[in-house]
Formats: structure tokens, C-alpha cells, sequence
């Protein structure tokens, strides 16, 4: 898991996500603090974890990257530990392989954000919930409280793993439900403060749209590393679920594995959209447990042939992903077309005409601030850190129009969108060059 992580670590350029994770922990502590009052609260725990990262080391890719890698390789071995205590040790072994070897594991430990740390928790909770149930557990019980208080601080989301558990708890366990009940429940309210503050900001979650019929076949997908892997893995989930230890295997894994998404997919067609796959990565360990015990029951040749086509059919995947624009946005790219051809004097506008969100392209500017800080940000009123948000305010109208007659050369920087805002187009300046990195468009305007 280590050696895959770390193959080609900085490949991906920063994408709108990870800049906010470096827009956030750039500012003071006293200035992170009061923002997370305003947005982004539901984060907050992993930008203090991440804020002495920043100020000490810095925000090289591979520095952001290294909490996140080092997580998913803890994770890894916590994987291997729960295939070889509910099967057997080369179970765990295989199960701990498949794990390393899926494309989306991959990506999230190579991603400056919390969903790895998250994933970690909840393989560590629930090899401490293993152990308790296996034998006098009021230790291993505690720890696991601690741990999912840990989890909850770090992701809402990741509380939805205590479905699976209470699953597991009630068909294989019932005997410690009480004692289960005593340690998970009071786990959970140092989460409360955080619940309340992301209903406040709940606005966040606009861009967000109802899961829809094709939720679960896309998550199945996702999971698998592609739409062929998912003959291969069902295939071996299927043999694993027909083992003489399914009971427990199935009662742990599957629950893990089907309960959070489904959660979250009916609650964003009947409630609000709450669901977008990332949210759902601490899913990927029950996965990979299942793959793990379904080839340890194949006899060799099958099962090196297995785990071939589940290694070979997600390869497409693992490139992609370590692409520049790997991780969605390209900011890296759109950065060097800047540094290229910028101009003492230069201004920018941010503009994102199809975005449900439209100040993300300024967020992206965080990401690589050396290319965008000598430029004059013609519709800002106010800085993130001044105004306690991710992406600052904008000006009134009047106050863009006049900044722009005074402008000679303005960058217009846009994400999936071609068209021009009125205040430029009505500047008097002209289109004099155009630049793409992945989805970002770069244009120049001259007078």
C-alpha cells in the first residue's frame, strides 16, 4: 500500500478540495477559527490536524499528500488484521492485497483531505469492536469509543458506520448489545457541537443533486475501480459469502458495506442531497475484506487469476488518476499558463457560468498561490482570512466596472464555461489569447 500510495505522489495536480485544505491552514489559528464558525466546519477537526503541517513543513504535494498515504498504509495493515481473525491469516493477507490494489484507495491516499484519515478510524473501530466481542472486551470497548469519537470529529458521515456495527452487534453478538450501546452512543456527542454548525452551514451542500436511479450501479463502479472489475468482484464476494465462516464475515462486512450508502442515497431523494461518493470511502475496507475471504477459499490458480483481473481492469483507473488533472481539476497546469504569460499590472476575474458554486475558480488559486498573487483580483471586496470565508466576497458592480476601465490586461478564469461576464464584455478589452488546462480555461483580454 505504501509503495502503490507513493508511486507517482505529486503526479495529480491540487484540485478545488485540497485547496481549500491550503486556503484554510494558510491563515492564522485565531483566523481558521472564526471561519470555521462560517463554512467548512464539518473539516475542521483535520485542518487543525493538518494547520502545524503547513506552517512548519509546507504545502508541497507531497507534504499534504504523506498524512493521508500514511493513514490508507495503517489501513491496509488494519485490513489484513480482520481478514485473519475472522478467517484465517492468508485471508487476511489476500484481503490486505485487494485493498492496496483498489484504484480508489489509491487515489484517496494520494488527496490532501480528511477521507483517508476517516477510512483509517473506521478499519481501526472496528478491528477494536472484533476483539471485543471475541472475549472480555471492556478495554478494546473503550478504545472503541474513543475511536469513533475521533471519527465522528473528523467526518459527520463517518457515524454511519455504526449501522453496520449495530448489524453485526445484533446478528453475531447480541449478548454485548448493551455494553456496545454504552461505548458507541456516548462516542458520538462530542460530534454535537459539529452537527449544529454544519446545519448552519448546510448551505455548502447546494451542488449537491438527489442520488437518482443509476446511484448504485455508479457507487458499484467506483467501488470496483471500474465498470469491468465488477463481474470479477461479485464473482469473489459471491464465493466469499459462501464460505463456512459467512456468518461472520457477511454480518461485518456487508452491513459496512451497503448500509452507509444506502443511508445517505435515500436521505438525499427524500430529505436534501447529502450523497456524493467520496463521502462513502470508509466503505472501501468491507469491500476488500470480502474480496480477501472469497479468494482464499479459490484454489491457486483462480485466485492469482482473480486478483489479476481486479488489478489489471482498475490499472486504466490508477493512470488516470495520477494524470495532472487526475484529480478533477488541473489548477497546476492553469498556474503554469499564468507564471508563462502574466504581466506586472495584470487583474483576473474568477468565473464559473455553469457552477452551482461560482466562486470555486478563486478557490483553485489557493492551491498554487505563487502564480496568482502578483495579479490584481478585480471583483474582490474582501479576503478569506478579512471575511472569515474559503473564497472571500465579491465587489458591487459599479466598483468591477470602474476597476476594469482602469485595467489594460485582465485574465478571465473559467471552469467548463466559454462565455464572457457582462462587466468585461462591455470593458472594451478583446479576446487575445486562450489556454486550457483540463477543464480550466484561461483567456487573456487585452485593450
Amino acid at each position: 500500500m505504501l509503495g502503490i500510495g507513493a508511486w507517482s505522489l505529486s503526479g495529480a495536480s491540487y484540485w478545488r478540495d485540497e485547496a481549500a485544505t491550503i486556503d484554510a491552514d494558510s491563515r492564522s489559528l485565531p483566523a481558521l477559527l472564526r471561519m470555521l464558525t462560517n463554512v467548512d466546519a464539518v473539516h475542521g477537526a483535520y485542518y487543525l490536524l493538518m494547520w502545524p503541517v503547513v506552517h512548519t513543513i509546507g504545502t508541497a504535494e507531497v507534504v499534504l499528500r504523506m498524512p493521508s498515504l500514511l493513514a490508507m498504509t495503517a489501513a491496509a495493515a488494519g485490513v489484513a488484521a480482520l481478514g485473519r481473525r475472522l478467517r484465517s491469516p492468508r485471508a487476511g493477507l489476500l484481503a490486505g492485497l485487494a485493498f492496496a490494489v483498489l484504484p480508489q484507495v489509491s487515489l484517496y491516499a494520494q488527496t490532501a483531505r480528511s477521507y483517508a484519515l476517516v477510512l483509517g478510524c473506521a478499519v481501526l473501530a472496528t478491528h477494536l469492536l472484533v476483539r471485543a466481542v471475541s472475549g472480555p472486551g471492556r478495554r478494546w470497548l473503550v478504545g472503541y469509543g474513543c475511536v469513533i469519537a475521533v471519527l465522528g470529529l473528523l467526518n459527520l458521515f463517518g457515524l454511519l458506520l455504526l449501522a453496520g456495527h449495530a448489524v453485526f452487534v445484533l446478528a453475531c453478538h447480541r449478548p454485548v448489545l448493551r455494553r456496545w450501546l454504552l461505548s458507541a452512543v456516548p462516542a458520538c456527542l462530542p460530534a454535537l457541537p459539529i452537527v449544529a454548525l454544519a446545519w448552519h452551514e448546510r448551505g455548502q451542500l447546494g451542488w449537491l443533486i438527489p442520488a437518482g436511479i443509476t446511484a448504485p450501479g455508479d457507487l458499484a463502479a467506483w467501488l470496483a475501480g471500474s465498470v469491468g472489475a465488477i463481474v470479477p468482484v461479485v464473482a469473489v464476494i459471491v464465493i466469499a459469502l459462501r464460505s463456512r465462516t459467512r456468518s461472520a464475515v457477511a454480518w461485518l462486512a456487508l452491513p459496512w458495506l451497503i448500509l452507509p450508502p444506502a443511508l445517505l442515497m435515500i436521505a438525499s431523494d427524500v430529505a436534501m442531497p447529502v450523497y456524493t461518493q467520496r463521502y462513502v470511502v470508509f466503505c472501501l475496507p468491507a469491500l476488500a475484506l470480502l474480496i480477501g475471504v472469497g479468494l482464499d477459499r479459490l484454489n491457486l490458480a483462480p485466485r492469482v487469476i482473480a486478483l489479476l483481473l481486479i488489478v489489471g481492469l482498475g490499472l486504466p483507473t490508477q493512470f488516470a488518476a495520477r494524470q495532472p488533472g487526475g484529480h478533477t481539476d488541473d489548477a497546476r497546469g492553469a498556474a503554469t499558463v499564468l507564471s508563462q504569460h502574466e504581466r506586472p499590472g495584470d487583474g483576473i476575474l474568477y468565473d464559473c457560468p455553469t457552477c452551482q458554486i461560482p466562486d470555486v475558480p478563486r478557490e483553485l488559486s489557493f492551491a498554487y498561490p505563487a502564480a496568482f498573487k502578483p495579479l490584481d483580483d478585480l471583483a474582490l471586496a474582501a479576503s478569506p482570512a478579512k471575511s472569515g470565508t474559503l473564497v472571500g466576497t465579491n465587489t458591487d458592480q459599479a466598483t468591477l466596472t470602474r476597476r476594469l476601465d482602469g485595467a489594460n490586461r485582465v485574465w478571465l478564469f473559467q471552469m467548463r464555461g466559454t462565455g464572457v461576464p457582462a462587466p468585461l464584455a462591455h470593458s472594451g478589452l478583446h479576446l487575445a489569447a486562450v489556454y486550457t488546462a483540463g477543464d480550466i480555461r484561461v483567456s487573456l483580454y487585452d485593450r
